[in-house]
């Protein structure tokens, strides 16, 4: 897993973003996470996601030990 730079400034953080990707399946921007957790600005996620940089391979990593890789779509 990559390492963060620096610590956070930002609301958001790896583990809120991360959760909500797992749970919205259709609209997975940042306005609809500061809509969904209140009190988190647009403008928080977006730095948090533009500094740090994620990719799909990082969300992946994390889940991978928690989901069925067998069988599917």
């Amino acid at each position: 897993m990559r390492e963060i730079t620096k610590p956070s400034t930002a609301q958001c953080n790896l583990d809120i973003y991360t959760l909500f990707l797992l749970s919205e399946p259709k609209y997975g921007g940042c306005s609809r996470l500061a809509e969904i957790l209140g009190d988190v600005s647009h403008d928080s996620v977006n730095r948090f996601l533009l500094r740090e940089r994620y990719e799909p391979q990082d969300l992946f990593n994390i889940i991978e030990k928690i989901i069925n890789l067998v069988g599917g779509y």
